[in-house]
Formats: C-alpha cells, structure tokens, sequence
C-alpha cells in the first residue's frame, strides 16, 4: 500500500500528524511519502530555471519548502524511519512540477519527500493521481467548505487528525451502515486496532427505531468479520441522528471510521454526506474509507 501525509508547518500539530500517519503506515507495511505545499513561488517549481538534481545543490538554493521536509525528515529519523539516510539536496530531483527526494529503502517499503506549490486542493490530487496512494493523512480544515471539497474530490481514503494527543489511549468507533465501503471500513479498522492495541465499538444508527435489512445485515457482516480476526470489539444498534449519535459516541478519545459516501457529487457538494458532516463537526481523528 502507499500512504501520503500532508503537512502544513513545523508546528506541534504537523508533528502529531507524523506521529499518527508513521504509526498507521508501519501497520500496513506501507510506502510513505511526506508532502508539503507550499505557496505558489516563481523560484523553484514555476519560475523560469528548470531546476536538475545537481544545479539544486550547486546553486545552494534554499527553499522555504524544503525546511519544512527537512525537518519532517527528522521526525521521521526520531520514530525509526530511515535510519541510514540523510537529508542531502544533492537527491533532489523535480519532475513534472514537483521537488521529489526518494530515500535508500532501509525496510520493506519505500520513504520519499515531496515539495509541491499552488492550491493545496489542486496540488493534493495531483500527488494523489501521480502517486496511486490508498490513503491520504493531513491536519483537519478550520474551514467546513474545504473538508467537503477534499473528502469529494481527492478520489482515495482520507485521514483528518482532528485534536490528536499522542498520549491518549485511543479506541476505535466503526460506523458501519449499508453503504459500499463499509465492508473495506471493517477491515482497514482492524488493522489500525492491532497497531493501537485499540479496542473497536461497531456502532450502527438508523434515524428511527427501525433497522432495515441492509443495516442490519452490515452490522451482523461487521461482527463476523471482527469475531474472525479475533478483535475486542463492542457492538451497538442506536436510534437517533447518525451524524450527532457519532460525534457524541466518539467525543475526543476515538478514532472513528466509516465508509466514503456514494451517490451525487453535485448534491454531495451541496447538501454533503453523513460521512462529510461527521468529519466536519467530530472532536476527534476520522478516517473516511474509499
């Protein structure tokens, strides 16, 4: 698998992302690239000097850009990833309006850096599109807009790090209904529930008292497949708002996942989703499953 963590800064918040996104990856045994995107510049990606590996190192150009790799690179060296590798401009390669740094594979998958400039949504789907990544990890939107535009158009699961603390003992809360992804949201939360040593509560909600066959034969799916892999788990059917049963059952300390919705991008766009309006409005993680 491929992962891709967006970052936005040095600041704590772009470490804990790390943190979460290095942890889950080692779980998948997964290739993991660290991407920033920075403000568009006339210097390096779009300007007029079409920058080659050597002329970066010759030219001892030093972009705002590449501080910020490099000291994800660190990070990445304190939790025990590339360990035998070193920061070196002279592995900068651009391609394709793109800065890119693979580094010596040390493990069973590959770690890479990339610099991209321009509309983060734009330059997200790029990298997306020319990387083929499973999964996306980035910070949480202050904006409501731009979680519904990233989780509709960056075709491919997405993980929003919303009030993360690394010193919490996280559990998991899997929502699981009758939509498509649901079945790949089961598997994809034991695998993250083995890495976390978390426990999972398999929450299923209708808006009335009544469960119509499709619920409840994804929420029986979700026990089977749990029972078989030999997960601790917690099982509830609940009545109420799906969006505020979610956001009030998980509160701060889980991680919930759930399936993407399917259906009209246009009404998606405009009235959103259930799996939109929790990402948006939950106090927590959320991993949006494609």
């Amino acid at each position: 698998m491929k992962f891709l963590i967006a970052i936005k800064n040095t600041k704590e918040e772009s470490k804990n992302i790390l943190g979460i996104g290095c942890k889950i990856a080692e779980g998948f045994s997964a290739d993991l690239t660290i991407c920033y995107i920075g403000k568009q510049s006339k210097a390096l990606i779009e300007g007029d000097v079409n920058l080659a590996r050597k002329t970066l190192a010759e030219w001892n150009i030093y972009h705002p850009g590449l501080e910020v790799l490099e000291w994800a690179f660190n990070i990445l060296k304190e939790k025990g990833f590339a360990q035998n590798s070193d920061f070196d401009v002279d592995n900068l390669v651009e391609e394709k309006g793109r800065i890119r740094m693979v580094l010596p594979e040390t493990t069973n998958y590959q770690i890479g850096l990339v610099l991209r400039e321009g509309d983060l949504l734009s330059e997200l789907n790029k990298e997306v599109k020319y990387g083929d990544f499973n999964i996306v990890i980035m910070g949480s939107p202050h904006r409501k807009r731009i979680t519904n535009k990233i989780s509709q158009f960056i075709d491919t699961s997405i993980f929003f790090v919303k009030n993360f603390n690394p010193n919490w003992n996280y559990k998991i809360l899997l929502c699981v209904d009758d939509s498509r992804a649901t079945k790949r949201a089961v598997i994809f939360s034991t695998r993250i529930s083995k890495q976390f040593d978390a426990e999972i509560t398999s929450l299923t909600v209708s808006k009335t008292s009544f469960f119509g066959k499709g619920y409840r034969n994804a929420h029986a799916w979700a026990e089977r497949y749990l029972k078989r892999i030999g997960i601790p788990f917690n099982s509830k059917l609940l009545s109420g708002n799906p969006v505020e049963v979610f956001v009030n059952e998980a509160g701060e300390d889980h991680i919930i996942i759930m399936g993407k919705a399917k259906g009209n991008e246009i009404l998606k766009f405009i009235l959103g989703s259930k799996p939109i309006h929790t990402a948006q409005r939950a106090n927590c993680p959320v991993l949006l499953v494609n």
